[in-house]
């Protein structure tokens, strides 16, 4: 099964040099954070570059993660707000499309509490904005695939909410946090077996619980054996991509603001090594799942 790892991985370096060392630990494809200027494919011209580096290299790019700033909200009241906010997808989902990548992973809003007031109103303007770009996105052959958000924040419910509004729309499908799903105060696995059919991208890191820490999986209380099992027996054929982060690591370190579980930062060789291994073995554990289902 085919690895992947994010940007995020490390934003410290320039995107040639982290490129490089992504393909060097032995990923077979990379991922895009929501760092636009890390990597500036809202330049035409450097999309060209930028595929040809990876080519060089031997890696393909899967996803980009468009930008996560609170007013690129999908789900948003003002037709303004959600109107530059379909805009803004549509140029990261063109610039998948030119650099031979295969999705775009988007939150549906960046506002961690939202209105109360307006819930049940964003649920329709948000599926609104779901039909747009998968109407653009089937131009370009590029999938649309929804981020499941925290559920201890209600952006987080209402995401759930147009997923599930959505399930009948077969070309748009989940990326699955395994963070976030952990993260929630309701049932993860419940969670995750709901929404592993349509998974087709991946978000995969660790936590404790309380935190999005973004750890190398294994390094936290993340169920991974429940994960690649539910993913297993749904038939999950996607790239095992990771988005854990040494770069986030570093900079709770710095600021003394560590999360609970946190590992002492480490090179970006010898953490890309580690990631690659949980990768693998992430893959494994799917396939074995998907072996044993097919001999039963």
């Amino acid at each position: 099964m085919n690895t992947g790892i994010s940007t995020l991985v490390d934003l410290s370096l320039t995107i040639e040099e982290i490129s490089k060392l992504i393909a060097e630990a032995g990923f077979s494809h990379i991922s895009l954070s929501h760092d636009v200027r890390h990597v500036g494919y809202h330049i035409p011209h450097r999309r060209e570059s930028l595929r040809k580096l990876w080519d060089d290299l031997g890696i393909q790019l899967n996803y980009i993660h468009p930008p996560l700033e609170c007013y690129h909200d999908l789900t948003s009241l003002d037709d303004q707000v959600r109107r530059s906010s379909i805009e803004m997808m549509k140029m990261a989902l063109d610039a998948t499309a030119d650099m031979g990548g295969t999705a775009i992973t988007i939150h549906m809003a960046n506002d961690w509490e939202l209105p109360v007031e307006e819930f049940s109103g964003r649920i329709p303007a948000g599926v609104e904005s779901i039909k747009e770009l998968r109407e653009h996105a089937a131009t370009r052959g590029v999938t649309v695939c929804i981020e499941n958000l925290p559920l201890v924040w209600n952006f987080g419910a209402l995401s759930l909410e147009i997923i599930r509004a959505t399930a009948d729309w077969d070309d748009v499908k989940v990326c699955l946090d395994s963070c976030h799903a952990t993260m929630s105060d309701h049932d993860t696995a419940a969670l995750v077996r709901e929404l592993a059919p349509r998974v087709t991208a991946t978000h995969f890191s660790d936590t404790m619980g309380d935190d999005d820490s973004h750890l190398i999986p294994g390094e936290g209380n993340v169920d991974y054996s429940m994960v690649t099992a539910e993913l297993g027996k749904a038939g999950f054929c996607g790239v095992v991509d990771l988005e854990c982060s040494l770069w986030m690591l570093r900079k709770r370190h710095d600021q003394k603001r560590t999360h609970q579980g946190d590992p002492a930062p480490c090179s970006t060789e010898h953490y890309l090594a580690k990631a690659f291994s949980a990768a693998k073995r992430i893959g494994e554990q799917i396939e074995q799942v998907k072996t044993a289902g097919a001999a039963g």
